[in-house]
């Protein structure tokens, strides 16, 4: 199983190296492999929204970064509500501090399968993990659709907010996930396993600052 470490701006400084590998790893996949954004000189793959308003999840697996997510409040520049706003023209777009812009998910090339207890589903899990650990109601975002039947395999409630179009020369679609016990008791059950993935070091801030006074 992969630890699925909760970094921040806060407790960066404690990860220098994982998050290193974890940029280049990014521009692995979305750089030279999806051919999403130019080729960079420091060989790292940073966009507009890695702000100190993002929080992700880094997977590691023998001291090594194998997967990775990204997580961002809504309310805030984020990929769907500022970029891809045209794809949320049936139910709008999503402005909201308890809703997260869930982006740059990823397992690297050795470790992708299709088990259902593989890498990318333990992500989903960490993922899922974090988010009603935070209160997150709704994550998710702009995404291939190819992750909706991986979706209904764990039982989530999904709810697209436009009409699936071609992005990148993929079908793609804006869709937020209901995060709730049930949907972490969904995917835990197709893991057969309830351990709890997620490691916190360092100092923290929460995903939604009014939890600090709740």
């Amino acid at each position: 199983m992969i630890e699925a470490h909760v970094v921040g701006e806060l407790n960066r400084r404690l990860y220098e190296r994982e998050w290193d590998d974890y940029l280049h790893v990014r521009h692995d996949i979305y750089v030279k492999e999806k051919r999403w954004r130019p080729e960079s000189p420091d060989g790292r793959e940073v966009d507009q929204f890695d702000t100190p308003d993002a929080t992700y999840l880094l997977g590691i697996e023998d001291g090594e970064v194998v997967a990775g997510a990204r997580l961002i409040p809504t309310d805030r520049p984020n990929l769907a509500c500022d970029v891809f706003s045209c794809m949320c023209d049936v139910r709008g777009v999503p402005r909201h501090r308890n809703w997260a812009d869930w982006t740059r998910t990823f397992v690297v090339p050795g470790k992708r399968s299709a088990s259902r207890r593989g890498t990318l589903f333990q992500l989903f899990c960490a993922s899922m993990e974090y988010c009603v650990g935070e209160g997150i109601e709704y994550a998710g975002g702009i995404q291939e659709t190819y992750f909706l039947p991986l979706f209904c395999m764990m039982d989530w409630c999904v709810r697209p907010l436009g009409m699936p179009r071609v992005v990148a020369g993929e079908w793609s679609v804006v869709a937020y996930i209901r995060c709730d016990d049930a949907a972490l008791a969904g995917v835990r059950r197709l893991l057969g396993s309830d351990c709890p993935l997620l490691v916190r070091r360092g100092e923290q801030k929460p995903f939604i600052p009014h939890a600090v006074a709740a």
